[in-house]
């Protein structure tokens, strides 16, 4: 736990700091608009219909998500991510998640998986109809005791109006539960005592707080793939003059057939374009309702460039 305490005073706080310093000064710059696409989990989980553009090529880096659980403990969680404009209005992208869990939890520290994503645009917003854009991504944990590969379909739909923009997502996955022998039913919930936690990265469920006499002793079971959804809206405004971006979203997400109520969370974030190539983010978020309660910071920054593969 001091562990994963100094990384967020070492390395979250100061980046929303930074964010924060550099509201009034960031200038405006011609071209300057990357600061305008919200990437979903960048910084907040809603993201708008826009694509990456064409022959560009856009790295995530450094991008991280701090939470604080119950009882006092951190967890950390990494996410370096590739997005390239294949086609006009067309995005494909690769992930590869980084998890540093609490002290109760085994392993404390790997790398969840790779998400191989694709992203289009199927309309581009009028005077009359808003955005509508499409995307999909399978994802493949990694590790001995990885479980088999999960998907998910998302709708996206932005509107603008002259003080901002509106945002609406809805999405449709999976998740797998592998269930250990002698146990028939997952309880929740996900933060309390000998309880199971959906690790999203991963999208499985894997127990949190269990003796360990009860782990060592129960053998792996069958694996059972459940469905799960996400809805959720998000506004944000613009400030051109300073090439910054200010935003705020609330979502709900289900994970059917084990237990849980709606989880539902709300966030607020900015955006600001240091450079024509260089954007960072930061966010605070609070899942308010559901089984478990927990507050996160969210911190990032892109790099692009034009590039023709």
């Amino acid at each position: 736990m001091p562990r994963i305490h100094n990384v967020m005073t070492s390395s979250v706080l100061p980046a929303v700091l930074l964010v924060g310093a550099l509201l009034p000064g960031a200038r405006a710059a011609h071209a300057q608009v990357d600061y305008r696409n919200i990437d979903s989990g960048r910084p907040v989980r809603i993201g708008d219909a826009t694509p990456t553009a064409r022959k560009s090529l856009e790295l995530n880096l450094g991008n991280g998500r701090v939470e604080q659980l119950s009882q006092g403990r951190y967890r950390l969680q990494l996410e370096p991510r590739l997005t390239y404009g294949l086609l006009p209005r067309t995005e494909v992208s690769v992930r590869s998640p980084v998890f540093f869990n609490e002290r109760a939890l085994r392993p404390r520290a790997g790398v969840a998986g790779v998400g191989i994503g694709f992203e289009h645009q199927l309309r581009i917003e009028s005077l009359h109809l808003p955005s509508v854009g499409l995307g999909t991504e399978l994802f493949v944990p990694t590790g001995p005791a990885a479980l088999p590969p999960t998907y998910s379909v998302r709708g996206m739909m932005t509107r603008s109006f002259p003080v901002g923009r509106i945002h609406f997502n809805g999405a449709y996955g999976t998740f797998n539960v592998r269930t250990p022998v002698g146990f028939e039913k997952i309880l929740p919930p996900i933060h309390g005592a000998c309880s199971v936690a959906p690790t999203e990265l991963a999208m499985t469920v894997r127990f949190a707080c269990m003796p360990s006499t009860l782990l060592s002793a129960a053998a792996p079971g069958a694996t059972r793939t459940h469905d799960r959804w996400l809805f959720g809206m998000a506004v944000d405004k613009s400030l051109p003059l300073r090439s910054t971006l200010l935003m705020a979203d609330v979502f709900g997400q289900k994970y059917r057939s084990i237990g849980r109520p709606v989880d539902w969370t709300g966030e607020v974030g900015v955006r600001t374009q240091l450079s024509r190539s260089i954007v960072i983010d930061a966010a605070v978020g609070r899942l308010f309702t559901g089984e478990s309660r927990a507050t996160f910071l969210t911190f990032g920054t892109t790099l692009s460039r034009a590039l023709t593969l």
